[in-house]
């Protein structure tokens, strides 16, 4: 949006819908759509991670007294176009609504103000510049849907894929990770958010926000929050931590301090052996063929997950390498057949 537009937008006399348009796109649908989110008494969040990076995101909202409206009903602004968006009212597939559709009804709240400001800008045909110079500036992705089509008491259920790109790294052999989710709340309204860890792993969720509380639970791959109603329409931010489990970190660890230790025995043995004949080289070879056989079969474990365990992966490969090229180096050296 042309800087000039959006001063002129900001020198309106007063709060206009076109002002909160611009600056809170959000709050914007929720104070002029508010025909669903207003029947909506219950919300629950399912976060299901298929791997520690990828998450099937599941909205089910509880709704009483739904009415039939002309206007689109606004459901929730994404902040990136989600894949495999799919929403059901009752097992009844939905359509959203046109970008169109939104467009013209998003024209018919802020259609005095545009009028007005293009009139101080002399443009001619306040249509066209709301189409070309204001809504057209941004890329808009609000979820809507026909108002028309539902009513009455039932859930909707919102379904979709998403990812994270921008999280905290740990060091040392695990690359576990830690999510920054932000999760809108409406006001009055009690609100539920599930976080179930990707296969193999487990989650940590946490928040330094007062309003949550957890639901206590024995399944240390899933992981709730409730947060009970109250006026504070202030979004909430959770930390979810991807971790592995310790059964398996001490399982990992184990297997690579063991090839570490064999490869620094087996090159001082192999070193004595030179030219003297087989001595314990043998029986050091056996052993380290057994920790190759181990360190493939951990791999198989972990050789699909290319995040938290790829790290550990690539190092168990570089010692399954090194191990290998050291015995056949030892018994070349050692005269051995």
């Amino acid at each position: 949006m042309e800087e000039k537009i959006r001063k002129a937008i900001k020198e309106l006399s007063e709060p206009h819908p076109l002002q909160l348009f611009v600056d809170d796109e959000l709050s914007f649908y929720k104070k002029y759509f508010n025909h669903f989110s207003a029947n909506v008494i219950r919300e629950k969040k399912i976060l299901v991670f298929e791997n520690p990076n990828r998450m099937k995101v599941t909205f089910e909202f509880d709704v009483q007294g739904l009415k039939k409206s002309d206007n689109p009903l606004f459901v929730f602004l994404p902040n990136t176009r989600k894949n495999w968006l799919k929403i059901m009212w009752e097992g009844m597939r939905l359509s959203v609504a046109s970008v169109t559709e939104v467009k013209n009804a998003v024209w018919e709240v802020v259609k005095d103000d545009v009028a007005s400001i293009a009139q101080s800008l002399s443009e001619n045909n306040p249509m066209e510049f709301w189409n070309d110079k204001i809504w057209g500036t941004d890329e808009h992705m609000p979820c809507f849907i026909s108002g028309n089509i539902i009513e009455g008491d039932g859930q909707l259920v919102v379904e979709f894929f998403d990812s994270f790109e921008k999280y905290q790294h740990t060091c040392g052999l695990f690359d576990e990770r830690t999510y920054i989710y932000e999760y809108a709340l409406d006001a009055g309204k009690s609100h539920w958010i599930y976080v179930k860890a990707p296969e193999k792993f487990q989650i940590a969720l946490t928040t330094e926000d007062k309003r949550a509380k957890p639901i206590k639970g024995n399944d240390p791959e899933i992981k709730a929050f409730r947060i009970h109603q109250n006026e504070e329409a202030n979004p909430i931010k959770l930390n979810i931590e991807v971790k592995v489990p310790p059964t398996l970190k001490w399982w990992y660890r184990m297997v690579v301090f063991l090839s570490i230790a064999f490869i620094v025995s087996f090159g001082i043995i192999g070193y004595k052996s030179i030219g003297k004949g087989p001595s314990m080289t043998p029986a050091f070879a056996q052993v380290g063929i057994s920790l190759v056989a181990a360190i493939i079969a951990t791999r198989g474990w972990i050789m699909n997950d290319e995040t938290v365990l790829k790290r550990v992966s690539n190092i168990m490969t570089a010692l399954a390498i090194i191990i290998i090229a050291l015995i056949v180096a030892v018994y070349s050296m050692a005269g051995l057949k």
